[in-house]
């Protein structure tokens, strides 16, 4: 700021002072085979509605996709990604359907087609309905087929589109209207139908009127009728209305021959139009004298989608032009389209229960295709931090299990929670062992699986239908772990008393103090069902519990996770700043006003903050001159993280007596 006259001058300057805030920790992403949706992409969503409304109710008791997410959410989940992973050798296809057009000799007009890959988009039905015959809309229908009381084997539709319309520039136009709404498919023209195409079936439209004589006497007998200023109200191809008037009766120069008259009353109607402008739809408007069947016909501009002649209805007076060449509602339309050809048929199947979309398919994914989507996708969406892989268990699906583990790793920002064997009981230590766990301290793994209550089972439909299903337990936990971070913070252990589980009907094994026993220093976290508390977590503990001791404990990991992450994001601001003195205070100033923040929250151990945490930055503590002179800032920071109270004793002690 210059200084150039005597006076008062205000300044703003920066304090320093660059907050830094706390990542999200419990955004989980959901990464394996899906029913539908969009493919090999990370959708957030924000609750089990959200999920069903683009991937699809439960479907199955194989679904475990929806499973899942479903158990994440009932537990206390808040937001998710769904990542559908699709094989893309063979490469998956999407269900589709072609409908011919009413004029076009049976040629396709119309695509409909699921709105992602797989075969569900087999089971999707399509019907449509009977075509306005003034205005050449038309309805769709998406649905399916009725399984159980009054819909068996009836067409119920999902979703229903009405007064749709082949005119590109109508709200109602179907390409428009339902790729905006439709969730389950998406429409598209076929050759015949795509104005680009030179060989496409749209023509121009032509309007008729009634006969101008219905009883058999020269058209010449009625020139009477003719008067002066006669009007009529038109729209040519919906670029809205005009009103045209003829001159006098004299300037008409009618011979009384029925031929010419005709045509001389039919050009002076064009040329009226025409003085509307040198766009097509009025210069080549045509309005010709049949005078075989002494009728008018008014005929478009141009041929395109949007080619239409629209007459409006006047006042019924002598000088009412349409009423005089028979162009009004009580004879006739009064409006016609160029879509009249391309307008799908009605179609509703046989016996009315629609078209059933065909060709999908979809491959179940390969680990080449997990590592793909990891490396290539996942790894861009930064504020993932819980990993989870519906149907896949540690058994049977190790490539896949070791591409997670080692995607994580390699980010440093999330962890991957595994599903145990669903069959497998671990009575014996050896059982666990012999699945050769991975010992990565990013990886968690809960036992045993859940017993939920079957979501598609009806007793009065479907009675010899399991009551009971088998789901993973990683979604539980994910969802607990959501659930605590919420409450407590993420350094509180996801374990104890507070975190009893929802919608669990019970264990498929039960787990008592031996099993345990076992079972915990391998790093297996159980499930376990106690007297007063229902089915619990009772367990925190990474997989490697003996391989680095340092990361024992979930809650540590994730703590570090935080700490990290938070810092990463919130000084990126010191990037290509002088380093000196002052960067280095501020970058201590703003770190330490964060691990104080989580220290008053009860994030770290000690009784006052230096013993729970430090920050350090400066030259001959964290850096010497020759990092300096590479660029390099180097801030240690240190903490005393909080561990799990996992072992509480009690000693007791008899008292002796006393003299």
């Amino acid at each position: 700021m210059a200084y150039l006259h005597p006076g008062v001058y205000v300044e703003e300057i920066p304090s320093g002072a660059k907050p830094i805030e706390g990542v999200a920790t419990s955004i989980a992403a959901f990464v394996g085979p899906a029913n539908r949706g969009p493919a090999n992409e990370a959708l957030l969503i924000h609750s089990f509605d959200d999920y069903v409304a683009t991937y699809g109710q439960i479907s199955s008791t194989k679904d475990s996709m929806s499973l899942a997410v479903s158990a994440f959410y009932m537990n206390g989940g808040k937001d998710a990604y769904i990542a559908r992973i699709v094989n893309s050798n063979p490469p998956a296809a999407a269900s589709n359907l072609s409908f011919a057009g009413e004029g076009t000799g049976g040629a396709a007009v119309l695509k409909v087609q699921a709105a992602s890959v797989g075969e569900w988009g087999n089971d999707l039905l399509v019907r449509i309905l009977k075509k306005n015959a003034v205005d050449l809309t038309f309805k769709l229908e998406i649905g399916r087929l009725g399984t159980a009381g009054d819909t068996q084997n009836k067409f119920i539709a999902d979703e229903e589109y009405s007064g749709l319309t082949m005119v590109a520039d109508s709200d109602q136009y179907v390409l428009k209207r339902v790729n905006d709404e439709s969730r389950l498919v998406s429409i598209s023209l076929e050759p015949k139908a795509d104005p680009g195409n030179v060989n496409n079936a749209y023509v121009k439209a032509t309007l008729t009127g009634a006969a101008t004589d219905g009883a058999g006497t020269a058209f010449s007998n009625n020139l009477n009728g003719v008067v002066d200023a006669m009007t009529m109200s038109l729209n040519l191809d919906g670029l809205g209305s005009r009103k045209i008037t003829l001159g006098t009766k004299a300037s008409l120069n009618l011979i009384g021959d029925n031929r010419a008259d005709g045509g001389v009353l039919a050009q002076a109607i064009a040329a009226e139009v025409a003085k509307y402008g040198p766009r097509d739809s009025y210069s080549r408007f045509a309005c010709t004298y049949d005078h075989v069947n002494t009728k008018f016909v008014l005929t478009s501009g141009v041929k395109s989608p949007d080619s239409a002649v629209v007459v409006y209805d006047g006042d019924g007076s002598r000088t009412d032009l349409a009423k005089f060449i028979k162009i009004d509602s009580g004879s006739n339309p009064t409006s016609v389209h160029g879509v009249a050809d391309v307008t799908p048929k009605e179609d509703k199947g046989p016996m009315d229960r629609g078209r059933p979309l065909q060709g999908g398919a979809g491959a179940p994914p390969s680990a080449e295709q997990y590592k793909s989507f990891f490396s290539k996708t996942l790894v861009k969406v930064r504020d993932a931090s819980i990993v989870l892989l519906p149907g896949m268990d540690v058994s049977n699906n190790k490539a896949v299990i070791d591409e997670a583990v080692a995607h994580c790793e390699a980010t440093g920002n999330r962890m991957v929670i595994l599903d145990p064997p669903p069959g497998q009981e671990f009575d014996q230590t050896q059982r666990v062992k012999d699945l050769n766990l991975t010992t990565s301290s990013y990886a968690v793994m809960y036992y045993p699986w859940v017993r939920v209550a079957n979501p598609l089972y009806n007793a009065e439909t479907n009675s010899n239908v399991a009551k009971t299903i088998l789901v993973g337990p990683s979604a539980f936990a994910a969802g607990m772990w959501s659930k605590i971070d919420g409450r407590r913070g993420v350094w509180k252990a996801p374990a104890g008393v507070e975190t009893a589980l929802l919608g669990v009907q019970g264990l498929q094994y039960l787990i008592e103090d031996g099993e345990q026993d076992q079972l915990n220093p391998l790093g297996v976290n159980c499930l376990r069902k106690l007297p007063s508390y229902g089915a619990v977590i009772w367990g925190s503990r990474t997989l490697s519990t003996k391989a680095n001791p340092e990361w024992r404990y979930v809650p540590v990991r994730r703590t570090a996770i935080m700490i990290e992450q938070s810092v990463y994001d919130g000084i990126q601001w010191a990037v290509f700043e002088p380093n000196d003195h002052r960067l280095w205070s501020s970058l201590r100033l703003n770190i330490d006003s964060f691990m104080n923040g989580l220290f008053r929250a009860g994030a770290f151990q000690g009784e006052k903050a230096s013993d729970a945490y430090f920050v350090r930055c400066g030259l001959g503590d964290t850096m010497t001159q020759a990092d300096i002179d590479r660029g390099q800032v180097i801030v240690t920071i240190g903490f005393a993280p909080l561990k799990p109270a996992e072992f509480v004793i009690v000693r007791i002690q008899q008292k002796a007596g006393q003299q």
